[in-house]
C-alpha cells in the first residue's frame, strides 16, 4: 500500500511548480471577479494582509518594508497595485477613499519600472480623474497611454490589464457620444474577456454591449447581448451581477415600450441592490422606475421614485446622481405644468454640473432650463442659457443641441424685439440645420478611419498568438486534469475507510436517536418525542392528552406483544383521521400534536370513531385534556415541554373527575393578563389558584363546577 502511495506522490511532484502557475492564474482572475462584485469584501480582505504602514519614498524604502512584512516586492506592488483600484471603486463606501487612491498612486510612481507597471499607472491616473474631476477627454488619453504602454504579451496579467483598459474606455466614449470608438473598444473587451475564459467577466462584457446598443436605440442588438449575458451567468452566483443585468434589462423593455416588463425588471433589480446595501444603483434604480411612468406620463409617480432616488444620493454624498436627479425633476415638474418649480429644480442641477465640471451634461440642462423659461415667457433666461448652451454644444461638436440652443435664441431675440440679432441667429440656424441633415444622409467614415489602424495592429497580434494561446491553454488543462485524477486517486483510497466508518456511526447513531425518543417498554414514539416536538411549540396549533381510562393496565392484561400490536394500530389510525403526530407515554395514555386547530368538542368525537373502529378499545373510557398553542400571548414567553406535560396531565385528572358515563375534555385559556409565575412549581397549587382568581378559563363539555383539580402537595414520611 505504501509503495501504490510513492507512485502516486511522484507525479504529483513533478506536476507541482506547473500547478503553482496555473493556480496563480486562475487566482488574478478569481481576484478581479471579487473586485467587480463584491469591492467591499476584497477591502477587508486586503487590509487584513496590508495593515502595517505602506509610506516610503523610494525603492529602497520600498524594498525594505516588502522584506519585513513577509513580501516580495513584486508581489507587494501588484497589492497596492488593486488596493489602489478598490479605492476608486464608486460604492466602496470608505472615507477620503479618493485621496487615500491618490496617496498610493504617488507612491507607486516611484517604483515603476516595467511597461506593465507603467500601464497600470496610467490606468489608475485616468480611473481617479474620471471620479474626481469627471474630465473625460483627459481621462481618456490617460488610458490610450496605458494601452499603447502594453505590448503584445498573452500572459493573464496583461491580458486582463488590457481587458480592463478596453473596458474604461468604451464606457467613457459612450458617455462623450464617439459611438464608433465606443463600439470598437466595447468589443476589444468583450473578445478579451472570452480569452480569460470566464462566465462572469463574459457576461459583465455582454452586458456592457447590451447597454451601448440600448444607448443607441439598437434595441434587438442589445437583446441579443443581453441574452448572452444572462446564458453566460446561468452557472454562476453572482447577486451583483443578476441585479445589474435586471437593471439594464429594464432599460431594455421601457425603450421597447413594455412597460410592465420594465418594472418587473427594475423592481427586481431594486430588491437585488438593496440587498447588497449598494445605494449607488439603487438609485438608478428608482430613477429606471421613474422613467417608466414619464414616459407613459405618469408624472406624479414619476417624480415620488425621482424624489426616492435623491434622498439615496444625498445620503451617499453622491454629487453627479443629484444633479441629474434634479434634472429629472424639472423635467417632470415641467410636463406636469408647474414651470416654476421646475426652473428651481433645474437651476440646482446647474449649480451641481458646474462644480463637478460636467459639461457634457449641462449642454442638456441648459437647453431645458431655456425651454422651461420660454414657457414662461422670460426671454432674457430663454437667450442666457441658450447661449450657454450653444457654446457647451459647439465645444462637444454636438450638432444637433447647437441647432436647438439657436432656435431658442432666434425665438427669445424676436419676442425681445432685437431683429438683427434675430436675423442673425436664423442664418446660421438654416446654415446649422442643412449641415445637420446632410451630415444624417453620410455615414461617419472618420471615426471609422482614425480606429483602423489601432484595430489592425490588434488583429493581427491575435493572428500571430491564437496558435501558441491554444497550445498553452491546452497544456495547462491538461496538467490541471492529471493534477486533479492524482489528487482525486490519492482522496479516494485514503477516504473510503472514513466514509464507510462514519456511514456505519450514521447508521447506529440514527437507529439510537430513534430508540431514544421512543417509550421504552413497547419502542413505539414516546415522551421524548412529544418533548422534541414541543420545543418547538410555536409551529404547534394544539396538543392535547389522551385518557383510556379502564385501559391502564392493558400491558399485564394482554401481554407486551399484543398491547403493542393494538396501540399502534391506534395511532396509525390516529395520526392518518386527524393528521396529527401521536406518543405513547404509558399504557392507556397518548399524547397528539396538531398543526391545525379544531374545535376540542369535535376533536373529542373525532378521537371516539377511531376508537370505535378498535375491537379492543371501543369500550374505552375517553378523557381528553387539550391546550391551543400558543399558551400565552406573550410570544417573548417561552414554556419548557415539560410545563406543556404538566398541565395536560392536570387537565386529565380533571375530565377523569367528572365521571365516566360520557367522554369528556377539559381545556384552559390563560387570559391576557395572566402572570407566567401561574405555570411555576407547585404548578397544580398555582395554576388551581390562578383559576379560582379568573386569570385562567376552564372549557369542558360538563359542569366545570364539578371539576375536583388533582394536588401536587405530597408529604413523603
Amino acid at each position: 500500500m505504501r509503495a501504490f502511495f510513492y507512485c502516486l506522490l511522484v507525479p504529483a511532484f513533478l506536476y507541482c511548480s506547473v500547478a503553482t502557475a496555473a493556480y496563480s492564474q486562475l487566482q488574478l482572475v478569481s481576484q478581479e471577479v471579487k473586485l467587480r462584485e463584491t469591492p467591499s469584501q476584497l477591502f477587508q480582505e486586503m487590509m487584513q494582509s496590508l495593515n502595517f504602514d505602506l509610506s516610503f519614498n523610494n525603492d529602497t524604502e520600498f524594498r525594505q518594508i516588502a522584506h519585513e512584512h513577509g513580501f516580495d516586492a513584486e508581489g507587494l506592488e501588484e497589492q497596492l497595485q488593486w488596493l489602489a483600484r478598490i479605492y476608486l471603486e464608486s460604492d466602496l463606501g470608505e472615507n477620503a477613499s479618493i485621496s487615500k487612491a491618490s496617496a498610493i498612486i504617488t507612491s507607486l510612481e516611484t517604483i515603476a519600472d516595467t511597461p506593465y507597471d507603467m500601464s497600470k499607472l496610467y490606468m489608475l491616473k485616468a480611473r481617479k480623474i474620471g471620479r474626481e474631476k469627471q474630465d473625460y477627454q483627459q481621462a481618456i488619453a490617460l488610458y490610450t497611454q496605458a494601452l499603447n504602454q502594453l505590448d503584445n504579451s498573452e500572459d493573464v496579467r496583461t491580458v486582463l490589464l488590457r481587458h480592463n483598459i478596453h473596458h474604461q474606455l468604451g464606457d467613457l466614449y459612450r458617455i462623450t457620444l464617439h459611438t464608433a470608438q465606443a463600439q470598437f473598444h466595447l468589443n476589444q473587451y468583450r473578445q478579451l474577456a472570452y480569452q480569460l475564459n470566464n462566465d462572469y467577466l463574459s457576461a459583465n462584457a455582454e452586458a456592457a454591449l447590451g447597454k451601448f446598443y440600448t444607448k443607441n436605440e439598437q434595441f434587438n442588438k442589445a437583446l441579443q447581448h443581453y441574452t448572452q449575458a444572462i446564458r453566460r451567468s446561468e452557472n454562476i452566483n453572482q447577486p451583483f451581477l443578476n441585479a445589474i443585468l435586471s437593471l439594464r434589462l429594464a432599460r431594455v423593455y421601457r425603450e421597447l415600450q413594455s412597460w410592465d416588463e420594465a418594472l418587473q425588471y427594475a423592481h427586481k433589480a431594486a430588491d437585488g441592490f438593496k440587498a447588497l446595501n449598494n445605494n449607488n444603483y439603487l438609485s438608478s434604480c428608482m430613477t429606471a422606475i421613474a422613467i417608466v411612468y414619464a414616459e407613459q406620463g405618469l408624472w406624479n409617480q414619476a417624480i415620488d421614485y425621482y424624489l426616492n432616488a435623491q434622498q439615496i444620493d444625498v445620503k451617499s454624498g453622491n454629487l453627479t446622481a443629484q444633479a441629474l436627479n434634479f434634472h429629472n425633476l424639472g423635467e417632470a415638474y415641467f410636463n406636469n405644468n408647474e414651470a416654476q418649480t421646475a426652473l428651481d429644480f433645474l437651476i440646482k442641477a446647474n449649480s451641481l454640473f458646474l462644480q463637478k465640471k460636467s459639461k457634457h451634461y449641462l449642454v442638456y440642462n441648459d437647453l431645458l432650463i431655456a425651454q422651461v423659461a420660454s414657457s414662461i415667457e422670460d426671454w432674457h433666461m430663454v437667450n442666457n442659457y441658450a447661449a450657454k448652451a450653444f457654446v457647451l454644444a459647439k465645444e462637444k461638436s454636438l450638432l444637433e443641441q447647437m441647432v436647438e440652443a439657436l432656435r431658442y435664441r432666434t425665438q427669445a431675440f424676436i419676442a425681445l424685439g432685437d431683429t438683427e440679432k434675430a436675423h442673425n441667429a436664423l442664418t446660421q440656424l438654416l446654415d446649422l440645420s442643412d449641415e445637420l441633415n446632410q451630415q444624417a444622409n453620410e455615414k461617419p467614415e472618420s471615426n471609422e478611419n482614425s480606429l483602423a489602424e489601432q484595430k489592425l495592429a490588434l488583429q493581427l497580434s491575435q493572428l500571430k498568438t491564437t496558435s501558441n494561446i491554444q497550445q498553452q491553454q491546452s497544456a495547462q488543462f491538461k496538467t490541471a486534469l492529471v493534477i486533479s485524477l492524482v489528487l482525486a486517486a490519492m482522496l479516494l483510497l485514503t477516504c473510503i475507510y472514513q466514509w464507510r466508518s462514519k456511514q456505519q456511526i450514521s447508521l447506529r447513531k440514527g437507529a439510537l436517536k430513534k430508540r431514544l425518543t421512543n417509550e421504552p417498554v413497547s419502542e413505539i414514539n414516546g415522551y421524548r418525542g412529544l418533548t422534541e416536538s414541543l420545543s418547538q411549540a410555536d409551529k404547534l396549533a394544539m396538543v392535547g392528552l389522551i385518557s383510556l381510562t379502564n385501559k391502564h393496565n392493558i400491558d399485564i392484561q394482554w401481554g407486551v406483544d399484543a398491547y403493542q400490536q393494538v396501540m399502534l394500530k391506534f395511532m396509525s389510525q390516529l395520526d392518518l383521521q386527524l393528521e396529527c403526530d401521536s406518543y405513547l407515554i404509558r399504557p392507556g395514555v397518548l399524547a397528539i400534536t396538531l398543526k391545525q386547530s379544531i374545535a376540542p368538542m369535535m376533536l373529542l368525537g373525532d378521537i371516539r370513531r377511531v376508537l370505535e373502529t378498535q375491537p379492543k378499545l371501543n369500550d374505552a373510557q375517553l378523557h381528553l385534556g387539550i391546550l391551543s398553542l400558543p399558551l400565552l400571548q406573550d410570544p417573548d414567553i417561552k414554556l419548557e415541554p415539560n410545563i406543556y406535560f404538566n398541565v395536560l396531565q392536570m387537565m386529565v385528572a380533571g375530565a377523569i373527575s367528572l365521571g365516566h358515563n360520557k367522554d369528556y375534555f377539559v381545556s384552559i385559556i390563560p387570559l391576557s393578563f395572566a402572570p407566567v409565575a401561574i405555570f411555576s412549581p407547585p404548578l397544580y397549587s398555582h395554576l388551581e389558584k390562578g383559576i379560582s382568581r379568573g386569570l385562567v378559563k376552564v372549557e369542558c363539555n360538563d359542569d366545570k363546577t364539578l371539576i375536583r383539580w388533582p394536588s401536587d402537595h405530597i408529604t413523603i414520611d
